[in-house]
């Protein structure tokens, strides 16, 4: 009892301890006013990531950078928010050797000029945005890669445009009709409706916090392994005139509508376009993978999942060697796909997590975890894919 008792004073008196050095900070001119970025850093401009290019589009002057050869077929990437192309460097370096590689930025990020209307953040108008992009380039269709806001705009793209999409590889957020229906079930985390809501209703005081600490909250997004350059990438970018500003008025556009009845599926199109959903622990809200995966192959057939192990939101950065691996293994399978309408028959569902079957098919979440004598002896303390599949039979009404 004394023990536990000493453990809540102590407890009590770390929080408290926090509180008062977070007011000092607050406290501090310096806290509020952050370092001025008068030029970029030289990795922005470097030629390692491609070469930078403009192109007007629907009256949009909109900045890209690809790598490889045009005559290729064009692998299409689209950023989350806050977020700009320089987030697929690694995968363009990749995947230009087969591909034609292009990291856009959306309007008003990065480089590219803000809409005229915040009307046109809307995914139905983004959607369309990209697909007249992808003709301007002079290209029918497009491997189309997204990661957080970026893949809902890439569920919603393969939802309603399908023939513009050859193949699609989407990172951490499923679309918003599958957002709904967690919501629905009570999936989603209250913090995560609450910090929701103080961005659609707090004004401009969201963008006033984001620059306190000098911009800390990209070292948060980006994770403790960030490089400097690459924080001061992120840095300077959103510290120019308005740039959080259009995030933000991106993200209030949407979520407004996020409560709309089956906001997504008002003009349903059977795809039958082959995909890719790579997912954290923590993007499945709480479901089991099973649970959480059968939402989107019951929307989204053919598609395949992959759990990506001891990675943040910005996945393809923090873990670029599994995720381009997972990538090109998606990419260079010759699998004849029937050609069928959605809910019609067998459903495969293909869930692969990264654990050991020595280990009793536990997921190694820390790298220092205990592996098991023979699991050390096979495999050097590395966790292995194991595969799940799972047979999903649709009933008939």
């Amino acid at each position: 009892m004394d023990q536990l008792a000493f453990g809540c004073v102590r407890r009590a008196v770390l929080v408290c301890a926090a509180f008062f050095l977070r007011l000092i900070r607050w406290l501090q001119a310096s806290y509020w006013v952050p370092n001025a970025r008068p030029h970029p850093p030289d990795t922005l401009n470097h030629s390692k990531w491609g070469t930078h290019r403009y192109i007007t589009v629907q009256n949009i002057k909109l900045h890209y950078v690809e790598q490889g050869s045009s005559s290729k077929p064009l692998m299409l990437f689209l950023h989350g928010l806050p977020d700009f192309w320089y987030s697929w460097r690694y995968q363009m370096h990749e995947f230009s050797k087969d591909y034609w590689t292009v990291a856009l930025d959306l309007p008003g990020m990065g480089r590219s000029e803000p809409p005229a209307h915040s009307v046109t953040y809307k995914l139905s108008n983004l959607a369309r945005l990209v697909c007249s992009l992808i003709t301007a380039l002079g290209k029918s269709e497009c491997v189309l890669v997204g990661n957080g806001a970026g893949s809902i705009l890439g569920w919603h793209i393969v939802n309603q445009y399908p023939d513009r999409v050859s193949r699609y590889v989407l990172l951490g957020v499923p679309s918003e009709a599958i957002l709904q229906q967690l919501y629905q079930r009570g999936a989603i985390p209250i913090a995560t409706l609450l910090r929701s809501a103080f961005l659609l209703y707090a004004g401009e005081l969201p963008t006033l916090l984001a620059r306190t600490d000098d911009y800390a909250m990209f070292n948060d997004l980006l994770g403790p392994g960030a490089k400097p350059q690459d924080l001061e990438a992120y840095k300077y970018t959103f510290a120019q005139p308005a740039a959080l500003g259009h995030a933000l008025a991106a993200f209030r556009e949407n979520f407004a509508d996020f409560f709309l009845e089956e906001y997504e599926y008002r003009v349903r199109k059977p795809a039958n376009t082959p995909g890719l959903f790579l997912f954290r622990e923590e993007d499945c809200f709480g479901q089991t993978p099973e649970e959480y995966m059968s939402l989107l192959t019951d929307a989204y057939e053919p598609l395949e999942t992959r759990f990506v192990a001891r990675v943040g939101r910005f996945m393809h950065q923090d873990d670029p060697k599994t995720v381009n691996k997972l990538i090109g293994e998606f990419l260079g399978m010759n699998v004849t796909r029937p050609k069928r309408p959605l809910g019609d028959g067998p459903e495969k569902q293909v869930i692969v997590k990264e654990v050991c079957g020595n280990c009793h098919e536990n997921a190694h979440r820390k790298p220092a975890e205990a592996h098991h004598e023979k699991c050390v002896e096979n495999c050097d303390g590395q966790a292995h894919r194991y595969v799940f599949d799972k047979s999903l039979c649709s009933s008939s009404t």
